[in-house]
């Protein structure tokens, strides 16, 4: 069956035209840059091709990243539906809801702050140790951005740019999507991907009549508030309010929204909804639920004021005949104008101007001031035209090479430093921080600090605040996380912030003295209910089974038992990426799965070591252990020293010294990817008849190292800028032993991953 037929199969409808094309391109290893307006099928034309070709004609998995929480929620809820034609699993994985715990499912629908976390080694949502499983996902699926243009430019957009043109340089195809990318910028990133090998399409939609949901709409731009200096007030509302049923309103900030909500809300003749981004989120998601009841498809005739931020954009399948809006960049605009006559219509954008144009750039709010001049109507060639004048200078500049550079050493610096802030740094579309509310510091917990409900605000807002939080008394902490390396856990402190320059950005504060309404959201004064934050569960850990609870197995039975799980199950699963790795390397298949197999089977080499079966119970002339036993005192650490037993074999044994550090430093983090020293070790006597038991190897006694004093490994991590190919192959590899280990350790079958 073609994929015209199972497009049909899956939605009941034929493809269109463009969906068509990119689906053919897609599956014949290109990766796609497509730029089509909202509500034509972008989604289901790189869903259906996948859960149809998957591990065949495109990768084992895809991860499809988001801007924010509602859409992964939409996009999840499709994904499953379509999905299940094949039985596939999806996950939705974001800050509120982390489904995924190891990032194993086929179809992962996440945040773009998720999907770089996972790429960085440092998962947002699950705990740090298993860093490089997630990576192996990452690095090795096919990554889809959707709604780029809702990302900052010069970190969330061009981080995604840097892991797609080095996933298409490795035959691993990449999707980017959005309505309003400059033809310019589509171009140059094509330009990147080519000079590196890969393959990429442009898909463009020339025009809209013959997408349904776009043919019957017909939607009038009104910019005379903005040309004549009117400002969007409680009265201008009221006035346009009249003969309307439904009425979206959208301002550019936190603070006039709520006010204009405050103020409206007194003398309304209808429900009045309000709406931003400074709620907590079981309350935002209960206001996103009844905005849909109301201004959603199918909702009741009854008339209702929505008064919202941009939070609106993107993600909200919602509708009105009529919108005002303050004056913003061309993209938020066309995004703004999308919630109009949405299904079909006639419909109406009026735009207003405002004192300052806080929180974007100047010149981009300029610009499309000038580019709007004498547009009435905004059908998508005119919402084409305008995004080529006003951002095609502006994306030109994002993909500056030293801009490029600056954004590739941000993504070394997170890994290499391991923290979550700095994943942050890369990704974020503002400079913000979490915050949460607490009226009681002094009897606060530092490590119950962190499982605070909290917040994302500007932290130039919170800057601007400081004065006036001081005088009502209230105090920020700064909640100071530190990592101890080669530990499975954090330890936090709170950190008093005495001056306004101490407020840094992607931090955590927590603040006394200010207040939060379920109505309005955080409130920098104490006019709130709220005074105190709840706390709720963060970093949930995984199972793992205790080495001494589990049943007695001999060092031969697991290296043999983990053996068999990577063969039965990880190999034929990964069976694309590890062809792609291979051509990329110019090796065979079947040399690049003999290597992975060598380091699944001898990872445990460390257990060898005579200082950790003698903690074991181990005596001379008997097996030598892996599990199953009583514990004499604390264990040395193991996989460091499985890594240095065999630092001059794999040595020896790679011409490509890259390739060499790959599975030295896969076998080091088969515990935690952050480790870096070894104890001194000693292999027991007859290490060499235990290892050919398993493994036959040539030279094996002379290239291993059968004693070392402690020291460090040398080295701890590959550069995620320069040694990108290596980094990801590092991250498949350990992916591989890492779940292979553990199932052949806690007798799990491979299904209970997924349900642990």
């Amino acid at each position: 069956m073609g994929i015209r037929e199972n497009f049909r199969k899956a939605t009941g409808f034929d493809p269109y035209t463009f969906q068509q094309e990119a689906m053919e391109s897609l599956i014949e290893g290109s990766s796609l840059i497509v730029r089509a307006p909202t509500g034509s099928g972008k989604s289901e034309m790189v869903i259906i091709p996948f859960i149809f070709e998957i591990n065949e004609h495109l990768p084992s998995q895809m991860i499809y990243s988001l801007p924010n929480r509602t859409l992964v929620e939409s996009i999840g809820e499709r994904a499953r539906r379509y999905a299940s034609y094949k039985k596939l699993r999806v996950a939705v994985h974001h800050g509120k809801r982390p489904e995924s715990q190891l990032f194993e499912e086929d179809v992962i629908v996440a945040t773009i702050d998720q999907t770089a976390g996972a790429y960085l080694s440092v998962p947002l949502s699950m705990p740090k140790r298993w860093g490089n499983i997630f990576l192996g996902a990452a690095g090795s699926s096919m990554l889809v951005f959707d709604e780029v243009h809702t990302l900052h430019p010069e970190k969330g957009l061009l981080t995604s740019v840097a892991m797609s043109i080095e996933s298409a340089k490795l035959g691993i195809p990449f999707v980017m999507m959005s309505a309003t990318l400059p033809r310019n910028f589509m171009e140059r990133v094509k330009a990147l991907v080519e000079k590196k090998g890969g393959k990429v399409e442009i898909i463009e939609v020339e025009e809209e009549h013959g997408i349904k949901s776009r043919a019957r709409r017909k939607v009038g731009l009104n910019t005379g508030p903005l040309f004549n200096d009117t400002s969007l007030t409680v009265k201008e509302i009221e006035r346009q309010a009249e003969g309307v049923d439904k009425l979206i309103v959208v301002v550019n900030t936190v603070g006039k929204a709520q006010q204009l909500y405050l103020e409206l809300k007194a003398n309304a003749d209808r429900p009045v909804v309000l709406i931003h981004s400074r709620f907590l989120e079981e309350d935002r998601s209960q206001k996103e639920a009844e905005v849909r009841e109301i201004f959603g498809k199918g909702s009741s005739p009854n008339g209702a004021i929505l008064i919202s931020t941009q939070v609106i954009e993107v993600g909200m399948d919602i509708s009105s005949a009529k919108l005002l809006t303050e004056i913003s960049p061309i993209d938020s605009l066309i995004q703004r104008a999308g919630r109009v006559a949405r299904w079909g219509g006639k419909g109406e954008i009026v735009v207003y101007n405002v004192e300052n144009y806080s929180p974007y750039p100047k010149e981009l709010v300029e610009s499309t001031i000038d580019a709007l001049k004498g547009v009435e109507l905004l059908d998508w060639q005119t919402e084409i035209e305008l995004v080529e004048k006003v951002l095609s200078k502006p994306f030109e500049s994002y993909l500056d090479p030293y801009k490029f550079y600056e954004r590739l050493g941000g993504l070394a610096r997170a890994v290499y430093e391991g923290k979550r802030s700095y994943v942050e740094e890369n990704v974020r579309e503002a400079y913000s921080v979490d915050v949460a509310i607490y009226d009681d510091i002094s009897n606060l917990n530092p490590d119950d600090a962190w499982k605070l409900k909290r917040l994302r605000v500007d932290f130039r807002v919170l800057k601007g605040k400081f004065d006036q939080i001081q005088v009502a008394e209230g105090e920020i902490y700064r909640v100071e996380e530190n990592f101890i390396i080669d530990e499975y856990e954090s330890r936090y402190t709170l950190v008093p912030v005495s001056d306004k320059d101490e407020i840094m950005p992607f931090e955590f504060y927590v603040i006394t003295g200010i207040s939060y309404s379920p109505e309005l959201g955080l409130l920098f004064d104490g006019s709130g209910d709220v005074k105190r934050f709840k706390f709720e569960e963060r970093d949930k850990a995984t199972n793992v089974v205790e080495e001494s609870r589990m049943k007695k197995e001999s060092w031969v039975e697991h290296s043999r038992k983990t053996l068999g799980v990577l063969k039965v199950y990880m190999l034929p699963r990964y069976d694309y990426p590890i062809g792609a790795f291979a051509k990329y390397f110019g090796v065979s298949k079947k040399e690049l799965i003999s290597w992975i197999e060598l380091s699944v089977t001898l990872h445990d080499l460390g257990k060898l070591n005579i200082y950790w079966q003698k903690k074991a119970g181990w005596r001379l002339g008997e097996e030598p252990i892996a599990h199953g036993f009583e514990k004499r005192g604390k264990l040395p650490p193991h996989a460091t020293v499985s890594a240095k037993a065999l630092e001059r074999y794999l040595g020896e044994y790679f011409e490509d010294q890259g390739l060499a550090k790959v599975f030295y430093l896969a076998i080091a983090h088969h515990h935690s990817p952050w480790s870096s020293k070894f104890q001194k070790f000693k292999l027991i006597p007859n290490v060499v008849d235990y290892i050919l038991q398993v493994c036959p190897l040539e030279d094996i006694e002379t290239s291993i190292i059968h004693s070392h004093p402690a020291g460090s490994l040398g080295f701890n991590y590959l550069n995620v800028a320069e040694e990108n190919e290596y980094y990801r192959l590092y991250g498949l590899v350990s992916k591989l032993l890492r779940i292979s280990d553990r199932l052949a350790t806690g007798g799990e079958s491979y299904e209970s991953i997924f349900s642990s």
